[in-house]
């Protein structure tokens, strides 16, 4: 036997006993870039075959020792060799082989003597018939293993009779031991007393009025309860009558998934405190029963200083200690009616209700200002507080938090003798400033001050920028460039970010228009503010679509959580607008808002975009994982592409590739760049030059 090499990846395995035949054709495939392997009889061609898995086998039919036939027969036998092209050489005049070959197993004939240009477009049309009926079986095995894994089967509900039918695995899939109910009588007996009542009517009436059905029923008890999600329709049977048929799925993993989610989104793995999310949820409902009883509530966000000193002189554990013992005593001060969370890493937010501002502020501070021990010595650390009021400063828990950061950056700006500063301290010149930004920013369109940037999107399967994200900058003429943080909150407030948003989708269009001009095929995608979400805005967006001559499929639409749950029923119906146009829908920074798992499953979502915040501990924390992975599983199961926000560096990437993240984006890839130098970043493939870590 002998291997030519080849640039082609397709082996073809000739097995003849005629040296002659085997030179011919190894000479004349060679060189249309086969990979040849040779056997001369028919036990060296099994055992090249199971040696090489070859493309296609070539297999003469008359051989001394072990004939074509045999060959065929022990190839077929074997799991690897059940769908491998097999292709015949025989006599023009022997039928009776060729019939004979069929019945062995082989995909096709080839009549000698061998015609080379013949042999070269059998070859590819089999070779081609091989793929299509790999893909084929390839589905068809997903389409199995789907409906296994998403633990599903198929029912039916003959009305007259009231006999249910269940597909065959319909227990296997619940994992019942007992039979599937017979009776629809039987089934509302396993259905929970809460449920049961309205179950049968629903049942009852979609029969009565021919609708179609979906339930989500808890059913059975003990070992055998389960989340059953029922759906149907009516269909007419001449035999039974009227029936509903249709399908369930056993969604008891998937419920107990998102609680388990919800609380690892909502708490901080090192402290198990409150994340700022559920924070501001928690207060807002306090602020507003307040309203009525006349509390005043003191909001105040408690910051470490320079925690970093401590990281760097006694390691990574002694700070994360610090964190625990300081939320310890967070707690440990705190009365039943006291919100706390922890917002970032060195900081933690409180509120608590107040008569008096400075009372309860001294005892906060006295509690607090205790010596830590770290490896048997006694350590201070150094911390700000800053704090607001309500109502005085405002009424919405988001905006009186913002403050209260504010003044603890100012407190923490006077040093170490002044620990704590309110925010009505310094309020009104943040508000002139505030205002004399407001007046400056209603010009800045007129004087072209907006430009936009753009953040790639890397595909980790492929390692290709798929994507960008655009985002708007302010170029001020005499503060230069303005955070984003700071204009478009002004530009939400003043109503001005509608018409600057319309500016924005028309500049991405236009972009895209010109990248898919020079060969580069990027999916644009743009941010959408809650002021956006006019009746008219899908035919606005579908104009600068026209105008641009893109197609909708090219452009991404983000929102927020919180824009979601504004006004659901109005977002969800303009949402199905769009994406009936053809439009991608993302969520945005998921997980920091506050969104239920339930609006999410009912809006027309195709892509979740994972915030920075649970991709910065990924590599250290095992919860930040654990989230990552439910998300991801809830993703795929729902059909939505993810992508991860704010990846540094080439471990989280690895981590995110490893978990099945579909798409990364953040600083290892690119900060957001110009138009200019984000084609820079690509080579003709449209594959990254990574940067060098």
């Amino acid at each position: 036997m002998m291997n030519t090499t080849s640039s082609n990846n397709k082996q073809i395995l000739i097995i003849d006993d005629d040296p002659t035949i085997r030179l011919m054709i190894r000479v004349g495939l060679s060189r249309q870039g086969y990979t040849i392997i040779e056997a001369e009889d028919g036990q060296p061609g099994v055992e090249a075959f199971a040696s090489h898995r070859p493309d296609l086998i070539l297999l003469d039919v008359t051989m001394p020792k072990m004939n074509g036939f045999e060959v065929v027969r022990t190839i077929r036998a074997q799991s690897e060799g059940a769908w491998i092209p097999i292709l015949m050489l025989t006599s023009a005049e022997d039928v009776q082989s060729i019939d004979t070959a069929f019945q062995a197993g082989a995909t096709d004939f080839m009549t000698k003597p061998i015609n080379l240009p013949l042999l070269s477009r059998r070859i590819r049309y089999v070779l081609s018939g091989a793929e299509r009926e790999a893909v084929l079986r390839q589905a068809q095995t997903e389409q199995e293993s789907a409906c296994r894994l998403a633990r599903l089967g198929f029912w039916q509900l003959q009305r007259q009779s009231g006999r249910l039918l269940w597909s065959e695995d319909a227990h296997v899939v619940l994992g019942w031991r007992d039979p599937m109910p017979a009776h629809i009588s039987d089934f509302l007996q396993l259905v929970h007393t809460e449920q049961r009542r309205d179950t049968e009517k629903r049942i009852e009436l979609a029969m009565c009025h021919q609708e179609g059905l979906d339930l989500e029923i808890r059913l059975g008890q003990g070992a055998n309860q389960r989340i059953l999600r029922l759906q149907g329709s009516p269909s007419p049977n001449e035999n039974t009558g009227m029936a509903m048929i249709g399908a369930f799925q056993d969604v008891t993993g998937l419920r107990t998934l998102e609680n388990q989610v919800l609380y690892l989104v909502e708490h901080d793995e090192l402290t198990q405190l409150p994340k700022e999310r559920l924070f501001l949820r928690l207060l807002q409902e306090q602020l507003d029963i307040s309203c009525q009883q006349k509390d005043r509530w003191q909001i105040m966000v408690v910051d470490i200083d320079r925690l970093h000193r401590i990281n760097d002189a006694f390691g990574h554990e002694s700070g994360d200690n610090v964190l625990r013992v300081f939320a310890q005593r967070l707690r440990q001060q705190a009365d039943s009616s006291t919100l706390l969370c922890r917002l970032e890493d060195d900081s933690f937010g409180l509120a608590l209700r107040s008569d008096q501002e400075s009372s309860n502020i001294q005892i906060d501070l006295c509690h607090l200002d205790r010596p830590h021990f770290i490896n048997g010595k006694s350590v201070f650390v150094d911390f700000s507080v800053g704090a607001s009021l309500w109502p005085d400063n405002g009424h919405q828990a988001e905006a009186l938090l913002r403050l209260a950061r504010k003044a603890q950056r100012t407190a923490r700006s006077q040093g170490a003798g002044k620990k704590f500063t309110s925010y009505q301290q310094h309020c009104h010149e943040d508000r002139a400033l505030g205002i004399l930004l407001e007046t400056d920013l209603r010009m800045a369109q007129e004087k072209n001050e907006f430009f936009m940037v753009f953040q790639p999107q890397q595909e980790l399967s492929s390692g290709r920028i798929v994507g960008v994200e655009a985002l708007i900058r302010w170029r001020h003429s005499q503060r230069g460039i303005i955070s984003p943080a700071e204009f478009i909150p002004l530009l939400e407030e003043s109503g001005r970010i509608q018409h600057v948003g319309d500016w924005v989708i028309a500049q991405a269009c236009q972009q895209a228009a010109r990248w898919c001009r020079q060969g580069l095929d990027l999916r644009m995608s743009v941010n959408l503010s809650a002021r956006q979400f006019e009746p008219d805005l899908a035919d606005r967006i579908l104009a600068h679509v026209e105008r641009y001559k893109i197609e909708p499929a090219n452009l991404e639409l983000e929102i927020t959580e919180s824009i979601a749950m504004h006004s659901p029923e109005t977002t969800m119906t303009i949402l199905r607008q769009l994406r009936d146009m053809g439009f991608h829908i993302a969520i945005d920074d998921f997980g920091t808002g506050y969104s239920s798992f339930g609006y999410l499953l009912k809006f027309p979502l195709t892509t979740l975009k994972i915030d920075k915040s649970f991709i910065d501990n990924i590599t250290e924390y095992r919860n930040s994982r654990a989230i990552i992975r439910s998300l991801t599983a809830l993703s795929q199961g729902l059909g939505l592409k993810t992508i991860a926000e704010g990846v540094e560096s080439l471990r989280q990437r690895d981590y995110l590739d490893a978990l099945g993240i579909n798409e990364i984006q953040g600083y290892l890839i690119s900060r957001p760049v110009p138009a200019d130098e984000l084609q820079a970043l690509l080579t003709h493939d449209q594959q990254l030059v990574m940067p060098d870590h």
